[in-house]
């Protein structure tokens, strides 16, 4: 009884939609808006059998759509005896209402390539919305005022036509609704008012401006009866017909009214409708239609409807409906389209608040206003804030966070005029008198919960906006990267071919290159500025690629710390010789010399810093691998690799002698423990860093090329790099930090600086994708945001227990900061130290609040023989319809790879074995990383086995092992893992570097050659 009473999926994505679409003045924009995306989706659709799919989903989208929002229009079409002009504001209007079913059919019609198989989206999902369509136009009390009865005969008589191209275009059977769709469009094409209301509803129906509930008597079981009586040939089964699917509407929508209104009255709804349903396919059974159409598919499509509201309501077996082109149950793509609608009519909302700007500023003073009473300071993030009167001599307001911070403990159930006792010698904070007594002011809490949910917050959507996630179907790509050639023209074939090939720039070395010269090689704002990636000869990507080869006698070796690089011609490609590393063709290979090195931030040089002997753990120093020698190179067996993968696997060995040789000058002669690597998630760079020394690398050419060298002045403990900005944290020994982040686009700009005055310790580090903020996660679960641009404005601190206690000493450190795929998310981490949970907390963009996911809590043994922690907690935005999902990994025994669906909490491992017998995947995951679409993840596992895995959102996801790169010991900051694009080629980079042999590793796998 239970699973009866429990509402269908679909009732409650109506209800959402209800509360958001009814009564609106903008349903003809809202409908412009649906064709204009459609539209835009429809200039990339292909016959390919990936894009037939993807098209035949973005009709399917439209459809169900426009259907939800013509459906609503019937339930708001007024009586006839009703003044119009008050409802005009929310109809759509006639000509609009007809030109998008003109459209539909002509999409329709001219898309039979790509949609000829899916009988579905004909028999159902079309059917459904033209039915609706047709009849809002038919009974429009505003149907083409200018227009005559003959002038609307010739619209519907094109209606008709088209819809008859339709049935000619896709032979074969048709569904019992389309063929009725083709029976109204004739009557409407002989008589535009033939199908009109019978006259009890004609006067009596109700609308969405009053309440659908109680069931009015047109709506009755009586009156139902009355409309097809038993044995009756003299009346047209037709406007029977549309009468009844009428009435099933308003049945479903009384209810979905009720919910949208959080009714509490008990309007006996459920039983009315109940006997309403009864009557309905009493009726139906009664009706006399053509023998040409299936009463059994006339039945199952009333039955579907009421299946929305009343699950009881008996269905039609598989074999009934096989063949016959009825469909009663809704799809998850039904589902998914009615989401999407709900956010973009949500988003609609918000933008037209914020365009009434004089009316959105005085809701937010009056919201800051009372933010700024209750807490003065600042202090506290409460999620109710409110204000008490105190009974001193002149009643002084004060906020109920103040009282809180005081240790007065306030009723979680507050009713008007609440009173509240203070503790003995309270003294009231303005006066100074002594106080017993507390008062809430009532008022102040009712407007702020009236006016916060209005208060604007437009920012996400407006980022959203510019994405170019915001389509599903993808332009087509071009063979090779290049456009392709036109036969069609005479002029190409009389005029001198160009060759298709990239640029090779030329390089002029400075022998003391100034700051005024130190350019970005990365930035493509700059003109006349080019990478510095030259073509290489072919056996140099395969791995011989020293400088030395291809110099002729006597040259030096340019030096490229910075330089500029101008355009040359382009290469003649008949001149093979430019392409074989001939000795009359020099190759030129990037170099870099340690006396390059230009320190940023001050301008004062300071000695480096001296480690002195250790005498038990001090937080400054940094994290150093396992004892045990790493295997570089592919230590693993690749049976399971594809031999096309491997071909296009190139793996490239570059020289870190200079960043380990300044280091050894440093540390008295010492050569550096560890080298940390860290890979862009913006861009192409990458970095190698110790203590002392950081130096930027441009992986994007082949061999890698270093474009900066950087002193740290003191002991860098954690770095990071974006795009256009770097950005490093820096220690001593009295455990104080400072964040520099430098412009890597101007490098002539002095490095922002920060110091940081507490003594917490920072754990995490991360650059936003439009790099306006870095953040940091330290000690006691504390993140704080930094602006790039400017060093002035003081850091914004979130401290992520605020909700639970004030004191936050002892809360476990943010172990990993990470944001989504598509930048608006931020995601933190955290590990207790005495339960082993893991803990998600989540900004969204702008990055001014924060939440815990308590549906992502994620229980891991403590105290195991090999416990590195939290290796990465990544965010998957969700788009079209698509489940946001986070990947949490661990350096553990117990703790295996999930995948959690942050909105039900549904936890899939990932696993190569879906039985559990075996996971070669492992436990012990040194890093992963969604792609930048959210379609696959990347990750790698201690032996160096780089696994992607894809098919997130099926039941068994598609694990691969695709590459091969160093055995790892422990968890190290020597190895990183990203997502790039190279060349116009999304790759998975993998990056290391041995300390010892002073040596670095990085491997490009394209993504094209590892999916599936």
């Amino acid at each position: 009884m239970a699973s009866d009473s429990a509402p269908s999926p679909l009732f409650l994505r109506l209800t959402s939609i209800w509360a958001h679409l009814a009564l609106r003045s903008d349903v003809d924009d809202i409908v412009l808006e649906l064709l204009g995306q459609f539209s835009l989706e429809k200039v990339y659709a292909g016959t390919g059998l990936g894009d037939r799919h993807a098209y035949q989903q973005v009709v399917k989208t439209l459809l169900s759509q426009l259907g939800v929002i013509f459906y609503l229009q019937r339930l708001t079409l007024p009586a006839e005896n009703s003044h119009v002009g008050w409802y005009l504001g929310f109809l759509v209007s006639w000509e609009l209402a007809l030109r998008t079913v003109e459209l539909v059919l002509q999409a329709i019609n001219e898309g039979r390539e790509s949609l000829w198989d899916d009988r579905v989206l004909r028999d159902r999902y079309l059917a459904e919305f033209l039915l609706s369509a047709l009849r809002v136009l038919s009974l429009h009390p505003k149907a083409a005022a200018n227009q005559r009865v003959r002038e609307r005969r010739e619209r519907y008589c094109r209606l008709h036509r088209s819809l008859e191209q339709v049935f000619d275009s896709y032979p074969g059977p048709k569904s019992f609704l389309l063929q009725v769709c083709k029976e109204v469009t004739n009557r409407l094409q002989t008589d535009p008012d033939a199908l009109g209301l019978p006259s009890k509803m004609r006067y009596e129906v109700p609308n969405l401006t009053s309440e659908l509930y109680p069931l009015p008597d047109c709506l009755s079981p009586q009156y139902i009866s009355e409309l097809a009586p038993p044995g009756d040939l003299s009346i047209d089964w037709l406007p029977q017909f549309l009468a009844l699917r009428d009435i099933s509407h308003f049945v479903v929508g009384a209810s979905v009214q009720y919910a949208a209104n959080r009714e509490s009255r008990d309007a006996r709804l459920r039983s009315s409708s109940g006997r309403s349903r009864n009557a309905v396919l009493q009726a139906l059974d009664n009706l006399r239609i053509p023998s040409s159409l299936s009463k059994v598919e006339m039945v199952a499509a009333f039955s579907a409807t009421f299946r929305i509201i009343l699950p009881d309501t008996p269905g039609f077996s598989r074999q009934l409906l096989v063949g016959s082109g009825a469909h009663d149950e809704h799809d998850e793509h039904d589902l998914d389209s009615l989401d999407s609608l709900c956010v973009r009519l949500k988003q609609r909302q918000i933008i037209h608040r914020m365009s009434d700007r004089e009316t959105m500023i005085n809701v937010s003073q009056v919201v800051r206003n009372i933010l700024l009473q209750d807490d003065p300071g600042g202090q506290s993030a409460t999620p109710r804030p409110s204000l008490y009167a105190l009974n001193c001599s002149k009643c002084h307001l004060v906020g109920g966070s103040q009282l809180a911070s005081a240790g007065v403990e306030l009723s979680s159930e507050r009713t008007a005029g609440a009173e509240t006792t203070l503790p003995v010698h309270s003294q009231c904070p303005c006066c100074e008198e002594p106080v017993s007594l507390a008062r809430e002011a009532s008022l102040v809490r009712r407007a702020w919960e009236l006016l916060r949910p209005l208060e604007p917050d437009a920012d996400t959507i407006n980022v959203e906006r510019h994405l170019p996630t915001n389509f599903q179907l993808a332009p087509p790509k071009t063979e090779g990267g290049l456009p392709v050639a036109s036969y069609s023209s005479n002029i190409a074939s009389t005029t001198e071919q160009r060759p298709l090939v990239r640029n090779v720039p030329t390089i002029e070395s400075s022998a003391s290159p100034s700051l005024s010269h130190l350019v970005s090689p990365l930035s493509p704002r700059v003109p006349g500025v080019l990478r510095p990636s030259l073509s290489y000869p072919i056996k140099d990507l395969a791995g011989d690629n020293h400088p030395e080869q291809g110099r002729g006698d006597g040259e030096k070796p340019p030096d490229l710390a910075y330089l500029r690089v101008e355009p040359s011609p382009l290469p003649d490609p008949s001149n093979s010789t430019q392409y074989r590393g001939s000795a009359s063709g020099p190759e030129v290979s990037p170099v870099i010399s340690p006396t390059d090195i230009v320190p940023t931030g001050s301008s004062r040089t300071m000695p480096f810093l001296n480690a002195p002997p250790e005498k038990g753990r001090s937080k400054w120093r940094l994290k150093f691998p396992g004892t045990r020698k790493p295997s570089v190179g592919t230590s693993a067996d690749s049976s399971s690799l594809s031999s096309t993968a491997i071909e296009a696997q190139r793996l490239e060995e570059i020289s870190l002698a200079a960043l380990c040789g300044l280091s050894k000058t440093g540390s008295r002669g010492k050569g550096p423990k560890n080298i940390h690597v860290e890979l862009s998630r913006s861009s192409s760079l990458a970095l190698f860093w110790t203590q002392q020394t950081i130096q930027v690398w441009e992986v994007g050419v082949s061999p890698p090329t270093m474009t900066r060298s950087i002193l740290t002045e003191s002991t860098c403990v954690l770095a990071t790099i974006a795009k256009l900005h770097l950005a490093y944290v820096i220690g001593n020994r009295d455990q104080r930090l400072t964040l520099r982040i430098v412009n890597l686009l101007q490098p002539a700009t002095p490095a922002a600086e920060y110091r940081i005055s507490s003594s917490l310790w920072c754990k995490s580090i991360a650059i936003d994708k439009e790099e306006n903020y870095v953040v940091l996660g330290f000690e006691n679960a504390t993140v704080r945001f930094f602006k790039t641009a400017s060093s002035m404005e003081q850091p914004r601190e979130d401290r992520l227990h605020s909700l639970y206690h004030t004191d936050c000493r002892g809360c476990p450190p943010v172990d990993t900061l990470s944001f989504s795929n598509d930048g608006l998310v931020l995601l933190a981490s955290t590990r207790s130290a005495k339960s082993g949970v893991i803990q998600l907390y989540a900004w969204k963009f702008p990055f001014l609040t924060f939440q815990e996911v308590p549906s992502c809590r994620y229980p891991v043994p403590l105290h195991e023989s090999e416990d590195n922690g939290v290796s990465s907690a990544i965010f998957r935005a969700g788009k079209h319809g698509e489940d946001n999902l986070v990947c949490i990994t661990t350096w553990t025994q117990s703790g295996t790879p999930v995948l959690i669906q942050p909105e039900d909490g549904h936890k899939s491992e990932i696993r190569t074995d879906p039985a559990g017998k075996q996971n070669k995947v492992g436990n012990r995951i040194q890093c992963a990383e969604f792609s930048p679409s959210g379609r696959e993840i990347a990750m790698v596992n201690d032996k160096g086995y780089l696994y992607h895995v894809s098919s997130l959102n099926s039941n068994v996801m598609d694990v691969r092992k695709v590459a091969t790169s160093r055995e790892l010991t422990a968890r190290s900051d020597s190895y990183a893992m990203a997502f790039m694009m190279l060349s116009d080629e999304e790759n998975i980079v993998l990056a290391w570097a041995d300390a010892p042999k002073a040596t670095g590793w990085v491997k490009k796998i394209p993504t094209s050659r590892v999916s599936p």
